[in-house]
């Protein structure tokens, strides 16, 4: 009796241990930035763990590529790219993806970029750029905001504009291969406490009068993923939108974990400034599009897109 008691319990050990549901796999793309930084939080603080997932992050250092992968759907999230690279998959594919948290400013104020020039520079504003040149980020949108902004000051035909891979920003400054560059923070404050750099300029975007802000990062699932695991989806939704409270109430110890994922010198991570991570329930939808107006205009993108229209609402 005993024995057959001991194989009843068994098999119902067994049972419950199949019937246990098994985490949800979720691959998750990122650019190791600091606007990624909620996808680091729920990934450290267990935010992931709690909504039954397994993630795989996976780290991208082209805005370009991440888009590429999030669109063809090697990927189920872009937690976090360049909003602008969404934008131009949207030109042609604007049912691949759907954004669900924006990093941005929600007013006319710039936290983050930057107009950096050599420490013995005689430069003393953005007209003096003229005849002079300028290094952005790659990419069409970088060149494009630069341009607009200088286009404030002076003819931003008569700069002469190179696309510049970030980590090589201020080398080429160095070496006297630019006269400057535009570019989000870190970049500055690593050329300041080099010693080599000084900011010509603080905040340019402001210049540009976008009284809703500028929005730099998207948060975004693909199509593919939102149709055939909807509910998985809201679960990594929760848990990112987990981590932008938790920044909003432990900033400190969450600047924290950019040193271990975007391998910031500490006392920068401490430091940098941020913008805001909105979500889109809280989203003035028109900021951004005011945003892709002026890019448009200025020849970034080939086709009007109706940026309003990319977001994911439950």
């Amino acid at each position: 009796m005993k024995k057959v008691i001991a194989v009843f319990m068994m098999a119902l050990l067994l049972m419950a241990v199949g019937c246990a549901k098994s985490p949800e796999k979720v691959k998750i793309g990122h650019l190791t930035l600091v606007p990624s930084l909620p996808t680091y939080v729920a990934m450290e603080k267990g935010f992931f763990a709690e909504e039954g997932l397994e993630v795989e992050l996976i780290p991208f250092q082209s805005g370009t590529d991440i888009v590429d992968a999030l669109v063809a759907g090697r990927i189920d999230a872009d937690c976090m790219g360049a909003i602008t690279g969404l934008w131009f998959a949207a030109q042609n594919a604007p049912d691949r993806f759907k954004i669900f948290l924006v990093y941005s400013a929600d007013s006319n104020v710039d936290n983050t970029m930057v107009v950096v020039v050599k420490k013995d520079s005689p430069l003393k504003d953005l007209k003096g750029l003229k005849g002079k040149k300028v290094g952005t980020f790659p990419g069409a949108t970088s060149v494009s905001l630069a341009r607009a902004i200088i286009g404030t000051q002076t003819d931003p035909k008569e700069v002469t504009f190179t696309e510049i891979p970030p980590p090589n920003l201020i080398g080429a400054l160095a070496a006297g291969q630019i006269n400057a560059y535009f570019s989000p923070e870190p970049f500055g404050m690593i050329a300041v406490s080099q010693g080599m750099g000084r900011y010509l300029i603080k905040s340019p975007c402001t210049l540009l009068g976008l009284d809703r802000g500028i929005a730099g990062g998207g948060f975004a699932f693909s199509s593919k993923f939102l149709e055939e695991r909807p509910k998985v989806a809201k679960k990594v939704k929760a848990a990112i939108e987990k981590g932008v409270d938790f920044i909003n109430t432990n900033e400190q110890e969450a600047r924290g974990y950019l040193v271990k994922y975007t391998q910031l010198p500490p006392p920068v991570a401490a430091h940098i400034p941020f913008e805001k991570w909105i979500k889109i329930k809280d989203l003035d939808k028109q900021g951004p599009q005011a945003y892709f107006d002026v890019l448009y205009e200025d020849g970034a993108y080939q086709k009007k897109v109706d940026t309003t229209k990319l977001y994911y609402e439950e």
